[in-house]
């Protein structure tokens, strides 16, 4: 196991198929919202968004049972989105809480795709 991942996604929810295709996504968790993934190591895990896609930043908050109110910053594969940039296979999203502050909220816009 490398250090800081998990041992792979959690089980996928009720009435969804493991055959369907589906994208994996690494998620790492900031601060206080590491406690809406208790089985994450140090904060960081991979779930499994259900469908080919297209699929959103939104949607990874959703299977992880978090509000966009509960988010401030938004990195996908270290850029600054928003939450309605897209998501696909293999990507890394990065969830800081309002009380994360950070340089890159005041100085860099926020990439839709």
């Amino acid at each position: 196991m490398e250090r800081g991942r998990a041992v792979g996604p959690p089980p996928p929810p009720a009435g969804v198929c493991r055959n369907r295709p589906a994208v994996n996504v690494t998620v790492k968790l900031g601060s206080t919202l590491r406690a809406k993934a208790p089985g994450f190591v140090g904060g960081e895990g991979v779930i499994e968004v259900p469908g080919h896609g297209p699929h959103a930043v939104a949607e990874v908050m959703s299977a992880l049972g978090i509000r966009s109110d509960e988010v401030n910053i938004i990195y996908r594969n270290h850029q600054l989105v928003a939450v309605e940039a897209s998501v696909a296979n293999g990507d890394r999203v990065a969830l800081f809480p309002p009380n994360f502050i950070h340089f890159s909220q005041f100085y860099l816009r926020r990439k839709v795709d």
